[in-house]
């Protein structure tokens, strides 16, 4: 099984220059496209994930109805692929902080601000819906 990529290295044509966030299932980088001189966060997903040929499918059938969509609350996805064995997206770089960091650093959110952010959320979940 394939080692997951090292900062610092090149991987599927992207420089990886940091570390966004880990899960189980996943890790994320803010990566360079020397191509077009631009960031993007690109997605590895763990070995074991990528030798499951129905997973595999699965992931390319998502990945390619996920970049089909076109909505203000859904990041664009830019590539996705196999590259020595592991799957990888390509998403838009949107700086910034996540709900659980945003959280544990100010505290609970006030009403309003909860409901905006669900509200995006929402629009974005109806839209992959709907596709």
């Amino acid at each position: 099984m394939p080692p997951l990529p090292l900062v610092g290295t090149d991987f599927a044509g992207y420089r990886l220059q940091s570390v966004l966030g880990r899960g189980g299932m996943s890790i994320v980088y803010r990566a360079e496209n020397p191509r077009l001189l631009s960031l993007v966060a690109l997605k590895v997903l763990v070995p074991e994930l990528a030798s499951d040929e129905v997973f595999r499918t699965r992931f390319r059938e998502e990945s390619q109805i996920a970049a089909s969509l076109n909505h203000p609350n859904v990041i664009p996805i830019h590539d996705f692929g196999d590259y020595d064995g592991l799957l990888y997206i390509v998403m838009r770089y949107v700086p910034g902080t996540d709900l659980g960091h945003l959280i544990a650093s100010n505290g609970w959110l006030p009403a309003e601000a909860a409901v905006h952010l669900l509200e995006q959320a929402a629009r974005a979940l109806d839209a992959a819906h709907g596709r």
